[in-house]
């Protein structure tokens, strides 16, 4: 799926600076920073405007915005119907989106003995990276 087809999937506006933000997430291949975002995106929009399209973004479900236990926010796309997980090393700090097919596993029978409708879900896990680990 493109960034038009996500954004109007999202019931947005497929504006040129909000397909600059879902291509810049889609092209990351990881939960990135709005400050990294900025990187790739250099004169084309500014913090605040970037700002306010991944609050939207979030809020239509087309990204995720999550916490990897540091000061500032990291996003990427959403990918099923409650998000997915998170990886973060703990020694290098990588954090990585972790494919949803690997929490399938019972995370159904869980949703559905909740008494509640769940929209999203975060799930984050924290360790030492394969990387770290050979070291």
């Amino acid at each position: 799926m493109n960034a038009t087809q996500m954004l109007t999937q999202g019931g947005l506006a497929a504006t040129a600076k909000r397909v600059l933000v879902v291509q810049a997430l889609a092209g990351a291949a990881r939960p990135v920073t709005p400050q990294e975002l900025l990187e790739p995106l250099g004169a084309q929009m500014n913090r605040v405007t970037l700002y306010r399209i991944l609050d939207l973004l979030v809020e239509h479900h087309v990204a995720t915005r999550h916490n990897a236990g540091e000061r500032a926010f990291r996003y990427c796309l959403r990918t099923g119907p409650t998000g997915h997980a998170h990886f973060t090393c703990s020694r290098c700090g990588h954090t990585e989106c972790l494919d949803s097919h690997a929490l399938d596993v019972g995370l159904s029978e869980l949703l559905a003995r909740l008494p509640m409708r769940v929209d999203s879900a975060e799930i984050r896990f924290g360790g030492i990276c394969q990387e770290c680990l050979g070291r």
